[in-house]
Parts: C-alpha cells; sequence; structure tokens
C-alpha cells in the first residue's frame, strides 16, 4: 500500500498541469495582495458644484420664504467649499464639515433671514475665529469645545438624556488623552467617529422597552458594531484595516477557494482515469497487490492531497503577502461578536479552523471525481462533471435560502459548509451539525461504493 501510494506521489509531483496551475496561482496570489495594499479611492455619492449652487441661487427670488431659505443654505454650503478648497488636509476638512458648517449657516441665516446686523458681525467674528484655529489645524481648541458643552449638558440633564451625553464625553476625553486628532486616516479616529454617531441612537434603543422587531435588528447591529469599535479604542489595535496580510488571510476560502477546487478536481479526476487512458492499468493490475487495494492507495492519495494543498496554498499566499504587505499585521487578533461576547483569535488559527470548516466540500467534490474519473476512465469526464456539479450546488444553495421545498434537503450543498461553525452562528438552512456529517459521510459512503464496485468489475482486456 505505502509503495502504491508513493508511486502516485511520484505521478503527481511530475505532472506539468500541477506546475502550470501553482503558476498561475502565484500570479494570482500577486495580484490579490496587490489590490489588498491599494486602498481604493473614496468616492464621493454627492458631489457638491459651487459653480450649480451659484447658477442655482441666480434664480431665486428671496422675497418667497421657501426659495430663501434654500438660497441661504447654498451660500452656506458654497462657504463651506470654498473653505475645504483652501484648507485640505484631513483634520482641516473634518473641522470645518463637523465645527464650522453650523456657524457659516448662522451667520448667513442672521443676515437675509432674521435681518439682524449686530447678530451677523458677532456670527462672521466667531468664524473669523474659528477659521483661524482651522487654519492653524488646531483641533485641540475644537475638542476642548465640547468637552466643555458635554460636561454642561451632563450637569443639565438627567436620565436617558444624561446618559447619552455621558457616554460621548467619555469619547471625547478619550480622544483628548490619547491625543487623537480629527484625522480620517487615523483608525482611532475612525472608530472614535463611528462611536460617537450612533450613540445616540444605541442608547436610545437600548432603553425603549417596546421596541418593534426592525428596532430589535437595529439594535443588534448596534451591539455587534460598537462592541467592536471599543475593542479598537481599548486595545489601540486596527483590527478593522483591510489592506493587510491578516485581511487576505481571513477572506482565504473568498479569495483563492476556486484553485483549491482546481486542484482538488485535477488530481482526483485523472489519478484512475489516466491509467486507462495511457494503458498503464493493464501492467498495474498483473502486479501482486489486489484492486481493492490498488484503488484504496489511489483514494488515500487524493484525501491526502487536499489538506497538504490548502496547506501548501496558505504558506505560499503568507510568503508573497508579507512580502507585499508585510508580517506585522499576523500579531493583530481576529475578533468577532459571537453570542453577545467578543471572542479574538489569531490570525494563523483563525485560518485554519476556516480551511477545516471547507474541507467537507471538497472532500465531497474529490471523491465524486475520483468516482467518476473510476467509472467512465475518462479525466476530461470526470472534471466537467465535478464543475458541474460544484456549479448546481450553489445554485440550490442559493434557491434553498429562499425557497424551503424539502427536495432542496436532499441534495449535500446544504450540509457540506460548517464556516457559520466559526463564526458562532447558525446553519443558514437550519441543519443541525449532527445531520449535516451524517449526510456528508452518506454521500461518501455511496460515492466510494460505486467506485469500487465498478473498479473491481472493470473489463481491462480491451484496453
Amino acid at each position: 500500500m505505502i509503495r502504491l501510494m508513493y508511486n502516485e506521489v511520484v505521478k503527481l509531483i511530475k505532472k506539468k498541469s500541477f506546475y502550470v496551475v501553482t503558476f498561475i496561482f502565484i500570479l494570482f496570489c500577486i495580484l490579490t495582495n496587490i489590490v489588498y495594499k491599494t486602498p481604493l479611492e473614496v468616492v464621493e455619492t454627492e458631489e457638491i458644484s459651487i459653480d450649480e449652487l451659484k447658477e442655482e441661487n441666480a434664480g431665486f427670488h428671496l422675497d418667497q420664504d421657501d426659495e430663501l431659505l434654500m438660497y441661504v443654505e447654498n451660500l452656506a454650503l458654497i462657504e463651506k467649499e470654498q473653505l475645504k478648497d483652501q484648507y485640505s488636509s484631513n483634520v482641516q476638512e473634518y473641522l470645518i464639515d463637523h465645527f464650522l458648517y453650523s456657524t457659516i449657516y448662522e451667520m448667513y441665516e442672521s443676515e437675509y433671514i432674521l435681518k439682524d446686523q449686530d447678530l451677523y458681525v458677532e456670527t462672521k467674528n466667531h468664524l473669523d475665529e474659528l477659521i483661524h484655529y482651522v487654519a492653524s489645524s488646531d483641533w485641540q481648541y475644537f475638542l476642548e469645545e465640547r468637552i466643555s458643552y458635554l460636561e454642561n449638558r451632563v450637569e443639565e440633564t438627567e436620565g436617558i438624556v444624561q446618559e447619552r451625553y455621558h457616554r460621548l464625553l467619555e469619547l471625547a476625553n478619550y480622544r483628548k488623552e490619547h491625543n487623537v486628532s480629527y484625522d480620517t486616516d487615523h483608525f482611532l479616529h475612525n472608530s472614535l467617529e463611528f462611536l460617537e454617531e450612533n450613540m445616540v441612537e444605541y442608547v436610545n434603543l437600548l432603553y425603549d422597552e417596546e421596541l418593534t422587531s426592525e428596532e430589535k435588528d437595529r439594535l443588534s447591529f448596534l451591539e455587534e458594531e460598537m462592541s467592536i469599535h471599543e475593542y479598537v479604542i481599548d486595545t489601540e489595535q486596527d483590527i478593522l484595516n483591510e489592506h493587510t496580510l491578516r485581511a487576505v488571510l481571513t477572506n482565504f476560502s473568498g479569495e483563492f477557494g476556486l484553485f483549491i477546487l482546481i486542484y482538488v478536481i485535477m488530481v482526483a479526476g485523472s489519478i484512475v482515469s489516466e491509467e486507462y487512458q495511457r494503458g498503464t492499468i493493464k501492467g498495474l493490475l498483473t502486479k501482486p497487490f489486489k484492486r481493492r487495494t490498488i484503488l484504496t492507495s489511489k483514494l488515500f492519495v487524493v484525501l491526502l492531497f487536499i489538506p497538504l494543498i490548502m496547506i501548501f496554498m496558505s504558506l505560499i499566499e503568507i510568503l508573497i503577502g508579507g512580502f507585499i504587505l508585510d508580517f506585522q499585521s499576523l500579531s493583530i487578533p481576529i475578533v468577532l461578536y459571537e453570542n453577545g461576547m467578543l471572542q479574538t483569535y489569531s490570525v494563523l488559527g483563525y485560518l485554519f479552523l476556516l480551511l477545516l470548516s471547507g474541507l467537507p466540500m471538497y472532500l465531497v467534490i474529490g471523491v465524486l471525481a475520483f468516482m467518476i474519473s473510476t467509472i467512465s476512465a475518462s479525466t476530461s469526464a470526470a472534471i466537467t462533471v465535478s464543475f458541474l456539479f460544484y456549479l448546481l450546488a450553489n445554485v440550490v444553495s442559493n434557491l434553498a435560502l429562499v425557497y424551503d421545498l424539502p427536495v432542496f434537503h436532499l441534495f449535500v450543498s446544504l450540509y457540506w459548509d460548517f464556516s457559520y461553525l466559526v463564526t458562532g452562528s447558525s446553519s443558514p438552512f437550519g441543519v443541525s451539525i449532527g445531520t449535516s456529517v451524517l449526510v456528508i459521510l452518506g454521500y461518501l459512503f455511496v460515492m466510494l461504493c460505486i467506485a469500487y464496485v465498478t473498479f473491481m468489475k472493470k473489463d481491462v482486456k480491451n484496453i
């Protein structure tokens, strides 16, 4: 048996197709890591045009209240955009958007709506003072103003309202103590901003005893997202960075799963049929080995090959990804929200769990290709049918998510994906782990029985 397996491994290593696929995988791996390294440009969904706003304002009749309001709003937007053109750093643009706009609007409101010249001059002077701080990127000034405001609100309010201001004050004090500027490229700022923007809604939902189903779903979403962002600011680890080797590995199956499938089908679909196509099956059967032993040795090679190719591909990605994206991100844990709690995993540990959860699917596809290769003695048939089966499996799985038809539950694709266990969730198809294991074993048993029976009775005289 060992000798037969050794011979099969030697044949596999000598296959040109194996090296061709490996070469393509390496190129794809390099390209994938380059894509991950390059941040996508943020496309503004609603770009404000100063010229269009000015043109729109030229057509307004200021004696009509609704058009006057739009006129003032456009003036404020024009002023804001002109300031952002003049002061264009990340911090400065953030300060203009979040701290200056209200004052700009108040200035034009006092001039055109309230027609209060004294208030206009006072507001304009205040705006000029704020612009001075923006020009020097003095974000600490605006932060101190916000802290002072929140402290006053905490003292003046009570109940849920006080709770909201208290939590916002904690975030502002964190920003001050850890010297986190309003830089939109800094991960700590982005997490703080998410928490600040959603805190009011979160506290309102948290203390509401009569939530609708939609509000409960929203609360669950906010609890998960806010827990993750709180972990970021507590540990000061950039766990949400999508441009690292860590990010590629957490999505390893999605990025490289097709290559695993190609390797598996290529090997399993040819390991028996090539013996018939080359006529070497006769010489193999003349050796002092039973047919059962010959087929079992080939099966064992296929079963061992599947996890080994996963490990092989993972190592290539780690080496290439580390060279392109740096290895440092591997020290940052994977953080998942499971059953109301945060769970942390090492990157390599999480990758292992992901690959393990996908192993049943590759085993089923591999054994299917092995069976067809044995029955048809045709490599092309084994490869084609196996790929079609995989595509059909995806279609059935998607349909099963929409239509709860009993016939779908006979299909193995509803059972072979255990990735939901890694994230601590339940099967999207409502099947238990035990049922999934039994169905997969049943499929494997039937396919192997067909392969063995066919191989034992196959006539090789005319080959």
